[in-house]
């Protein structure tokens, strides 16, 4: 069978041939990804920010995950459950849309929970469209709708929304022939709000007609000024030919635990659950207690979370008029939405800026033509990063207010290959490796007479691209904050200048050693602050300079090369450990120090079962035993082949 690439222009040449609806998809969204994987792969992973998914970098209530946590303990959580929900959330949906909306529902009879609000409308799409039924959807508008649209064989019908009518509808100019309207307030991209009215006219409009309406209120709670949106089933008889639908993706940041609801009367929502068991399937009963939780919002989270978004709005709007914007606070959604400079398209000031500042936004066309013109901005990172990100963008020459015609000839030409796609630079993992390689052959000139051989690097080097290199960045998981972040590795050479040894030592002792870590199990050498001069040490840091994870590597009597004192940091160690990847880190850096000098074994001794079954997950076979102060320890061994398929494996870790 062939395999192929999703490109722009997709071309399937399957031996089977495909459906004719995956070609009909012009798949904007994975265009625009790919561009970014692409600026990944030139510019560094490491460099280039992300501002373009509405992806939420926030962690979930405390309220939330604990609840999650003592209902995946519960045996019942584990059976089939109904594909319409639980009882516990569909009473607390009810109590909400009431103090929230002023709407009674009943919670047993006009409340259904999906896998996110994408999912209830596919299956809307599934309970009340026949293939060839038209669809009216907002241009510019989630460009997920099309998706699905073009899942069900259906028609996309576009009603346009405008800046100088405030992103409104105007529903005199809509088709009445389409089978269902769907109006998506606060509005993703623009972040505008529909005021009642509009709701009134659409159910109106929507009854003359004999139209299913979806309103799809992602957005319903992330508000800028507090003022807070309103919903159509606020509108007396809407529930008839409406559905309400809320995800607790964006104001609860829980994106990746794929639980929305959709409200309407009691028919509706037997026709959705009917439309749900031709897929099967449900939301895991933990997630949806979970989400009873953050719905409550007995902590304040929604306060907590809506200060955060507009300290980074007015943080980055004070950037974008800086920097020549006209740009303004958009009322709901943590987006922006921003003209780009005159004279360019979306897709162009896209790609200038990912290329040029390495910062990703969303290219207005996404939504639809009438984003033409625009990019949004997500507010998907803290105040610094947002920071560093139009810091970047001002040094790299970039502004909101000048044309493209004034920028320098080279700049155009640049701008125009990246349009093209014809944009090219040698990828930084490749540079990176190019250069280090030459590192390694100078330190190999200076280091010779200096210290013994199996620290110097070897004379020819053939290493795998995937070594971890001295200096390198590594993926590792806040799992206490979820959250990504960066450690950095660093080598300190034997007989390196004492001061080395007396920052280390001084970082030991603020950072494992004031605090008591009663779970903590720190190796003596470093309680004592004791360091071996002809030893080589590893030391993986954290950007906000934290050490991690410590090693060091010596030769032994038998000529081999061992791993030694391997340390994780007190707060990565217990029942509760903060920051994982720490250790793996570290024996990537070993392995690959001794593949870089030659020793074609490594070798690690334990008495402790747990570091057992890590070492052989790495690939370590068992190698006798030997008696260290009078304990028997499992001795343990990586040879060459061992090595390079375990960098393999770690490779996914790298960031360069």
């Amino acid at each position: 069978m062939k395999i192929y690439s999703i490109n722009k222009q997709p071309n399937f040449q399957g031996i089977i041939p495909c459906a004719k609806r995956l070609q009909k998809s012009d798949y904007l969204i994975s265009s625009y990804i790919s561009e970014i994987s692409k600026a990944r792969n030139f510019h560094g992973d490491k460099s280039v920010v992300d501002l373009s998914m509405g992806n939420p970098d926030l962690t979930p209530p405390e309220m939330a995950k604990k609840v999650l946590k003592a209902k995946v303990n519960d045996l019942w959580s584990h059976r089939y459950n109904s594909p319409k929900g639980e009882g516990t959330l569909f009473h607390t949906v009810a109590g909400w849309m009431e103090k929230r909306f002023g709407v009674t529902i009943n919670p047993r009879k006009e409340v259904m929970v999906t896998s996110g609000s994408s999912d209830a409308v596919d299956h809307i799409f599934t309970a009340f469209a026949n293939s060839g039924d038209k669809v009216l959807v907002p241009n510019p508008g989630y460009s997920l709708y099309d998706d699905l649209i073009t899942r069900h064989d259906l028609v996309k019908e576009t009603f346009d929304l405008k800046p100088e009518n405030g992103y409104l509808p105007d529903f005199s100019k809509m088709n009445t022939e389409a089978k269902i309207l769907i109006l998506n307030y606060p509005h993703n991209p623009t972040g505008s709000f529909a005021p009642l009215e509009v709701f009134e006219e659409a159910v109106k409009w929507a009854k003359e007609n004999n139209i299913l309406i979806i309103h799809d209120m992602d957005n319903s709670e992330v508000t800028h000024t507090g003022l807070k949106p309103h919903g159509i089933l606020e509108v007396d008889g809407a529930k008839e030919l409406a559905f309400q639908v809320h995800t607790m993706s964006k104001a609860q940041s829980m994106p990746g635990f794929r639980v929305a609801f959709a409200v309407s009367d009691e028919d509706n929502i037997n026709y959705l659950l009917n439309a749900k068991y031709l897929s099967g399937g449900s939301v895991y009963v933990p997630v949806q207690h979970a989400a009873a939780a953050a719905l409550k919002d007995e902590e304040g989270f929604i306060d907590k979370i809506n200060k955060i978004y507009r300290d980074r709005k007015n943080t980055a709007i004070n950037w974008l008029r800086k920097l020549g914007s006209q740009a303004n606070p958009t009322d709901g959604t943590y987006y922006l939405w921003v003209k780009v400079p005159p004279e360019f398209t979306s897709d162009e000031f896209f790609k200038y800026v990912l290329h040029k500042a390495n910062v990703a936004f969303t290219p207005g066309t996404v939504f639809g033509t009438n984003g033409e013109g625009y990019v949004r901005i997500v507010m998907s990172a803290d105040i610094d990063t947002v920071n560093k990100c139009f810091e970047r963008i001002e040094k790299a020459g970039i502004r909101f207010d000048k044309p493209k015609s004034e920028l320098p000839q080279e700049i155009q030409n640049e701008i125009t290959k990246m349009s093209d796609g014809s944009y090219s630079v040698e990828p930084k993992s490749d540079r990176d490796f190019k250069e280090y390689i030459q590192a390694l052959l100078n330190r190999r000139s200076a280091l010779l007479g200096k210290l013994p051989q199996k620290f110097i690097p070897k004379a020819e080097l053939e290493l795998p691209w995937n070594i971890l290199k001295d200096g390198q960045s590594v993926y590792l998981q806040n799992v206490r904050e979820g959250k990504a972040l960066f450690g950095e590795i660093q080598d300190i050479r034997p007989f390196s200048n004492k001061t080395v040894y007396r920052k280390l030592a001084s970082d030991i002792k603020n950072q494992w050693l004031r605090k008591p870590y009663p779970e903590a199990d720190i190796l003596p050498p470093y309680k004592s602050t004791t360091f071996y001069p002809d030893a080589q040490y590893f030391v993986l840091r954290t950007e906000d300079g934290r050490i991690q994870a410590l090693a060091n590597v010596e030769v032994q009597n038998d000529g081999v090369m061992w791993g030694r004192s391997l340390n994780t940091a007190p707060w990565n160690q217990g029942s509760n450990p903060e920051i994982r990847g720490s250790g793996k880190a570290v024996i990537a850096r070993m392995v690959s120090f001794c593949l870089e000098t030659g020793n074609d074994i490594l070798k690690f001794a334990t008495n402790k079962p747990e570091n057992i079954m890590l070492y052989k997950s790495l690939g370590m076979i068992e190698d006798g035993t030997r008696n260290f102060n009078g304990e028997i320890h499992t001795v343990l061994k990586f040879d060459k082949t061992a090595m390079q398929l375990f960098l393999n494996k770690y490779q996914v870790n790298l960031s360069f």
